[in-house]
């Protein structure tokens, strides 16, 4: 990496400034993934840094009735720490994969969400949680749910010269959750993937259950949990196999390896099979 420059903003204000001035500038906080992977870095241009990572503005963590307001410089080390940690279901199970905590003092929720070539391993487990991002840049500031930043063949959307600010996580109970690595390759492999599923069981029946699969596409596909919302739980044999078939099929059509969609089907047919297996 050859850096032409690097910006030191004191509020966010300086920080979206900056990326007028430069609008392909590279957001710089915890640095673990622009450490660990060099794809994410150009390598056929001068890269200019802006260093948020001490910003106060993005180191809030606020909680109402309705939700978990976080900023995008909180640590995932932070966010293991608060009280209850359970209640960011899918996300603290997520947080509390990755590296190690040398690497999770570091790296921040805001830089699991930004990268722009693949989507990092928190991002399914967000998806299954409906989050919203909050962006900043030069033209104002918009709150997003989390697939506006899904584009074109799934692939990742994050738009130049924005920052991302906050991200705002629903307070939502869950019965069963998972998250894993799917498939042998590790980041920063290029074929690294993450599962996350979670479901919530009421009186017996599956009230609710969201699948996805973060790499360098998002899987998820709403339709298809929907018909399994309300079904009583055990699910039957064949309810299990043509949702879990179905799922590895979204995969294939999106380009994911065979043998990661195989993959994939196998641990959905599991979950379902055992949600109990699954519980916080």
């Amino acid at each position: 990496m050859t850096i032409d420059d690097v910006a030191r903003p004191a509020t966010v204000q300086e920080a979206v400034a900056s990326l007028k001035r430069r609008p392909d500038a590279i957001l710089w906080a915890g640095g673990t993934l622009l450490m660990s992977d060099p794809s994410c870095i150009p390598a056929d241009r001068l890269v200019s840094i802006v260093d948020i990572g001490r910003l106060p503005e993005l180191a809030g963590i606020h909680r109402t009735e309705r939700y978990v307001e976080v900023g995008a410089a909180v640590t995932l080390a932070s966010l293991l720490a608060l009280p209850k940690p359970a209640l960011l279901g899918p996300l603290a199970m997520a947080a509390a994969a990755v590296g190690t905590a040398s690497v999770r003092n570091l790296a921040t929720l805001g830089g699991t969400i930004a990268c722009r070539n693949r989507f990092m391993s928190c991002f399914a487990a967000l998806s299954c949680m409906d989050a919203a991002v909050e962006l900043r840049d030069p033209r104002g500031v918009r709150w997003h749910g989390i697939h506006k930043l899904v584009g074109p063949g799934n692939r990742p959307a994050f738009p130049e010269a924005s920052m991302l600010t906050r991200v705002r996580l629903p307070h939502l109970s869950w019965d069963a959750v998972v998250v894993r690595a799917l498939g042998d390759p590790p980041y920063p492999h290029p074929d690294a993937s993450t599962f996350a599923a979670c479901a919530r069981i009421e009186q017996g029946v599956l009230a609710d259950l969201r699948v996805a699969v973060s790499g360098r596409i998002l899987v998820r596909d709403r339709s298809l949990e929907m018909t399994l919302a309300g079904r009583r739980l055990p699910l039957s044999r064949r309810e299990i196999g043509s949702f879990s078939s179905d799922m590895a099929a979204s995969a294939l059509a999106l380009s994911i390896p065979p043998d990661i969609s195989s993959r994939l089907e196998a641990y959905v047919s599991a979950f379902l099979d055992h949600p109990e297996e699954y519980a916080l």
